[in-house]
């Protein structure tokens, strides 16, 4: 008989030893659970704790049982504190860490005392009968320290209920499938106790009960993941529900959106035609009272000859409103090809007085010398710019154009100031820089800046300015020089034109 239940105990070892495999996979493959690691610890120990009883059973000396009874209670140690720390844990309580370090400090403690022989006395040998067969196994006798153990033994698995029976009423309702397994295995427990204690002579029957438990601990594992499954599919048909109502509000946004559009394109009109109004009323004026003074009889040549010159000069200034108008309101065709900038800054020196001196530095960096822009566009932009330099500086100077390496938005570009010496501009009118019709020149159309912001942003580019009164202006321009994906030209509004 002897030789079945060694059998029997070292099956259970193996099946012990593959739940704690088993539970340790699903911590590691899982969410990390805490509780379900600190279990496979829990079934690791009972496993051995078979084996030594198998080592006392299937024993053909004092000796070697001696030695399986070392492993036993050495392998029980470790299991009441495990099985007290993952009920903590499953729990959720706020003390766990502390009372886990407590825990193991009496692990360390009974150990020293069992390796150190202050656990049991004499040996002694129990003949059980089993079925009609007689077992042989032996057993010591407890001294103070084990009775202790064991007492704190009865007192972690009556906690370790407690906590799964609160975790159960906090609405943990996955704890049953534990609860359940772990009061099956009570009467087995108490029997190992007792045995130990010297009360009865019995077998150890805990190695036969502790797959109860195991599989309690399994299917409350399968429990939460059903229950997380569930909660998951409600989440997902919660989340159906919100994308369709916001879906629902997002077409209502668009005819909001739509119809505030149209609004703001309205008053953009009537602005813009105010704005018109304000600056073709003045030239025309001016035309007019020059036209009613050319009728005057007896005029003068010398007279005749400034009025002349005075229609000329505001026509002049309207045929330019005009063509600015023009070329701000259709959108910025882009027609790319590779430009030099150093030729782009040079052509500049065209558009200046002899008053003026324009100085050209560039990096000494092939990638940014040469970019793919409009070079059409971009002469206007330069022209445009150093113009502006030269009509800040009444009584002439220096304009200078630097191009260095620089970044946009983490793309490779060309980073061009346009720098003069001239009064600068206060906050205010540094604010409405680029507001369309706003100048500070009485012949100024005040279209110049926006046209050319429209120009560098249809290059995917960006235009900053920095000034101060008394200070002068700098003029940033950030063009990326890369060569685009296709031959296509980009108009200003996001459409795309072949070339």
């Amino acid at each position: 008989m002897n030789g079945f239940l060694g059998g029997v105990l070292v099956a259970w070892s193996m099946t012990q030893l593959a739940l704690g495999v088993y539970f340790t996979l699903a911590y590691f493959v899982g969410r990390r659970e805490r509780e379900f690691f600190l279990f496979s610890l829990l079934c690791f120990a009972f496993s051995v704790a078979s084996i030594g009883l198998a080592v006392d059973y299937l024993a053909n000396s004092l000796e070697t049982r001696a030695f399986g009874d070392v492993i036993t209670p050495g392998a029980l140690i470790f299991a009441a504190a495990f099985n007290v720390h993952f009920a903590m844990e499953f729990a959720q309580v706020e003390w766990r860490k502390r009372a886990a370090i407590l825990l193991y400090v009496l692990v360390g403690v009974f150990l020293a005392l069992l390796v150190n022989g202050d656990f049991f006395s004499h040996y002694r040998v129990l003949e059980v009968e089993v079925w009609g067969a007689h077992v042989v196994h032996g057993l010591g006798s407890p001294k103070l320290p084990a009775y202790v153990f064991f007492v704190l033994a009865a007192l972690e698995a009556v906690a370790a209920i407690t906590l799964l029976v609160l975790a159960y009423r906090a609405g943990r309702r996955e704890a049953l499938s534990s609860l359940v397994g772990v009061v099956m295995c009570v009467p087995a427990m108490v029997n190992d106790l007792a045995m130990a204690a010297g009360m009865i002579d019995s077998l150890s029957l805990m190695p036969h009960a502790f797959p109860l438990y195991a599989f309690g601990v399994a299917g409350t594992l399968l429990l939460r993941y059903r229950v997380a499954a569930g909660e998951l599919q409600q989440t997902a048909n919660s989340l159906r529900d919100a994308s369709d109502q916001l879906r629902h509000s997002y077409a209502e946004l668009k005819v909001v959106q739509d119809e505030l559009v149209r609004k703001k394109q309205l008053a953009a009109v009537g602005e813009l035609a105010a704005a018109i109004a304000h600056e073709v009323r003045n030239p025309l004026a001016v035309i007019v009272n020059a036209v009613a003074g050319l009728r005057r009889a007896g005029l003068q040549e010398n007279d005749r000859a400034t009025l002349l010159n005075i229609v000329e000069e505001e026509s002049g200034r309207l045929n330019r409103l005009v063509t600015d108008l023009l070329r701000f309101a259709r959108p910025v065709e882009v027609k790319r090809s590779p430009v030099s900038l150093l030729e782009l800054a040079n052509r500049t020196r065209g558009v200046v007085g002899d008053d003026y001196e324009i100085h050209v530095g560039i990096e000494d960096d092939p990638l940014i010398q040469t970019v793919w822009v409009d070079p059409n566009l971009f002469r206007l932009v330069f022209d445009n710019l150093v113009s502006n330099a030269c009509q800040s500086m009444k009584d002439g100077g220096r304009v200078e154009i630097d191009v260095r390496r620089g970044d946009l938005d983490g793309q490779l570009a060309a980073h061009i100031e346009i720098k003069d010496s001239g009064h600068g501009m206060d906050p205010q009118v540094k604010k409405r820089a680029l507001d369309p019709f706003f100048t500070t020149r009485p012949s100024g159309t005040g279209l110049g800046l926006p046209i050319v912001q429209r120009i560098v942003e249809a290059h995917g580019g960006r235009l900053d300015i920095t000034s101060g009164e008394g200070e002068g202006t700098t003029v940033t321009l950030t063009i990326p020089v890369a060569r685009p994906a296709n031959n296509d030209s980009t108009r200003s509004d996001g459409k795309q034109k072949v070339a």
